[in-house]
Formats: structure tokens, C-alpha cells, sequence
């Protein structure tokens, strides 16, 4: 017998409070979460956010959505991003990850979105046949350090029963690296000051709304301090403890994330930037600068890629990539992209793919 239970916002904190949320094995969302969940600017606290499918009242299967908004003509259209799709071992191909997704696409009408998908998800949903492409980001990921105790395990279980080897490699590859930089003409400029985590103010809103084309979720500063302050990555011990319950991202050694924004010597703002830093691996969600200003950009890059002495980071800016390939002491790089996907329902209410940017904070892949 096959049960589905579904958890409104205005219901999860209960829910994760309950005898029958404690008694589950897998936890279908963590605390972390949760909190973001409750604390989301765009959520409405009838919003459905948590799918369960039970087997003989064993949970089977489940599926989080992450509720969101983007703006057309300053018209507010409201959706969920697809996020968390989980299914048991013993219980897959058998149908229930689709279960779950009709059950969302009917209560969320339609309107769903998603990014930084599991291969077996996207199959689910190439065969609804109910989503097109929005948007395909082009970026680099550059090495800067061996961490082949980060990758490799991710790829072969043989591979992570040998971690400690992988461990001490990196560690006698990056002395050498190291050693290596030491001989290494770096003419890094310091032609730009920085504020960390500085209030916006009119000025910040200005560089935000005036560099490229119109973002279509509009973040503000609203949106980007629930975001800092909401992270699905945590560094304490009851994240770790309740990480071996829990699927997705959840605990990390160290994680942080900074809002930057970044003047010229003559205290004009000329960027904003908001960077996350997870066990040594940078990604910047957002970026908001004009071309003309991309030198000073790159050099606050190349410098806090220097000073934290980062493993890989991820760029999505051409004029920015062009300065590292040049002044990054990179191991080497490799193309990334990150591909949104909308529903039809959703697509409806875009006349053009023209005018608009998605950055690559846009999404779940954000809070981790």
C-alpha cells in the first residue's frame, strides 16, 4: 500500500518537531533547511514544500520544492524550483520519483523550474515532456591546488576507501606547487578597496540594477541576506551527526559566505559581488560590475584566490575568465555550464529570451 503525505510551509515546523519526523530513518529535510524554508522573502505559508511517498509506513521517497519568483514587466509570477529528489535503494525504477513530481506539478500549477539536477531527475523530467531550456550558462572552473581527495572519491566507492592516500598526495603535490609559486613574477594590482558584508544602500541597489541586462528574479538586498543568512551548509557536529541521515548537502569543515563590494581608489562603488567558499572551493552566485571595471574585479579575485589559497573556483563572466587564464596560477581548467529548465506553463509568460540574465546563484544551487 503506497501513501503520499505532503507538508505545507505553514506546517513543516511542526512537522520536523513530531514523533513521526524523529522516528524516520532517512530524513527527508534537514534543520538547515527548514529554517531557510521558513525565513524564504518570496514563500507563501500555504505553499507545498515537502513530498513523501510510504511503503508499509516506510518512507520510500521524497522530494522538496524551494518556492521562488521572477518578474516580467515588473509582474510578479510566482513558481517552485524542483530540489531534494530522493528515492530508497530497493525501491527505484518503480515509479516513485514520478509519483512525487506529478503530485508537485498538479499543486504547484505547473509552474516549476529547475538546475543543478541529478542525472536520473532530468530523465524524469525530459519524459513529461513538460520543459523547455531558459538559460545556459558558460563558465570555467580553474584548479588552483591538487585536491584530488575532494574529487576522486566522488566518482568510485574504491576511490573513497583510499581517501587517506588521495589526502597525503595532495599534500606533498601542493609543497611542491607551492615551492613552485614561489618563483612565480606576480603582478597583481591593488588598485580597489573592499567592504565586507556592508548594508546596501542606494548605491549598491544602483550598480545591482545598472550593469548588464534586467535579472529576471531581481535579488535584492532582502533576498541576498536570507540567502547568507539561511545556508543549507553547516559546520557544527549536529549537522555532521545528522548528515548520515540526510541525502543532500548539510555539512561541510568549513564553509562561509561574504557579500563584497568593491570601490576604486577614489571610493566610487564599482562592483558588488557575493562569494561562498566551501572546504576551500569558491563559486560566486553573483557578480554585478560593468565591463569597463572587469580589471579591478579580476585582481580582487586573484588576490583572494592567492590570500585563502583555494582549490578550484567557478567564473561565468568572459571578461573576467580572460584576465585569469592570463594571471591565475592555475593546474588547469575545465568548461562548465549550469542549464535552467521551466515548465511550458512558466515559459508562457516570457515573450523573448532577450533582456534578461539568470546568475548562477539563481536556483537552490545557491545555499550550498
Amino acid at each position: 500500500m503506497i501513501s503520499i503525505q505532503k507538508i505545507k510551509l505553514q506546517e513543516l515546523d511542526h512537522y520536523v518537531s513530531s514523533s513521526a519526523f524523529k522516528k524516520l530513518k532517512n530524513k527527508p529535510i534537514s534543520f538547515a533547511r527548514v529554517s531557510s524554508y521558513l525565513n524564504n522573502p518570496r514563500a507563501n505559508k500555504n505553499d507545498t514544500v515537502l513530498y513523501m511517498a510510504f511503503s508499509k509506513n516506510k518512507l520510500v521517497a521524497y522530494r522538496t520544492i524551494l518556492s521562488d519568483a521572477f518578474f516580467i514587466k515588473k509582474k510578479k509570477v510566482s513558481f517552485g524550483w524542483l530540489s531534494g529528489n530522493w528515492v530508497h535503494a530497493k525501491y527505484r525504477r518503480k515509479g516513485f520519483s514520478t509519483l512525487l513530481f506529478n503530485e508537485a506539478l498538479k499543486d504547484w500549477g505547473s509552474k516549476l523550474m529547475y538546475t543543478n539536477y541529478a542525472v536520473a531527475s532530468k530523465l524524469v523530467y525530459d519524459k513529461t515532456k513538460q520543459f523547455n531550456l531558459l538559460y545556459d550558462l558558460k563558465g570555467t572552473k580553474y584548479f588552483t591546488r591538487f585536491c584530488l581527495a575532494d574529487i576522486l572519491p566522488l566518482k568510485k566507492k574504491v576511490f573513497k576507501k583510499t581517501k587517506i592516500l588521495w589526502v597525503v598526495l595532495d599534500f606533498f603535490l601542493n609543497i611542491l606547487l607551492d615551492f613552485r609559486n614561489l618563483f612565480r613574477s606576480q603582478n597583481i594590482e591593488n588598485n580597489y578597496k573592499i567592504r565586507v558584508n556592508e548594508n546596501w544602500e542606494d548605491s549598491i541597489l544602483k550598480v545591482s540594477n545598472n550593469t548588464g541586462s534586467q535579472n529576471l528574479f531581481l535579488r535584492k538586498n532582502k533576498e541576498i541576506n536570507w540567502i547568507q543568512n539561511s545556508p543549507w551548509v553547516l559546520t557544527n557536529t549536529a549537522a555532521k551527526t545528522f548528515s548520515k541521515a540526510y541525502y543532500f548537502s548539510l555539512y561541510s569543515k568549513n564553509f562561509e559566505s561574504n557579500f563584497y563590494t568593491i570601490y576604486n581608489l577614489d571610493e566610487t562603488l564599482i562592483g558588488c559581488l557575493f562569494m561562498t567558499v566551501r572546504d576551500g572551493h569558491v563559486k560566486i552566485p553573483y557578480m554585478y560590475f560593468s565591463q569597463e571595471n572587469s580589471k579591478e574585479i579580476a585582481s580582487f579575485l586573484l588576490n583572494k584566490c592567492e590570500k585563502m589559497k583555494v582549490k578550484t573556483i567557478v567564473v561565468y563572466n568572459e571578461s573576467i575568465e580572460k584576465k585569469l587564464n592570463n594571471q591565475l596560477p592555475f593546474i588547469t581548467k575545465k568548461a562548465f555550464t549550469q542549464k535552467y529548465f521551466l515548465t511550458e506553463k512558466l515559459d508562457s509568460f516570457l515573450n523573448t529570451r532577450d533582456g534578461f540574465e539568470i546568475q548562477t546563484g539563481d536556483g537552490d544551487v545557491v545555499f550550498t
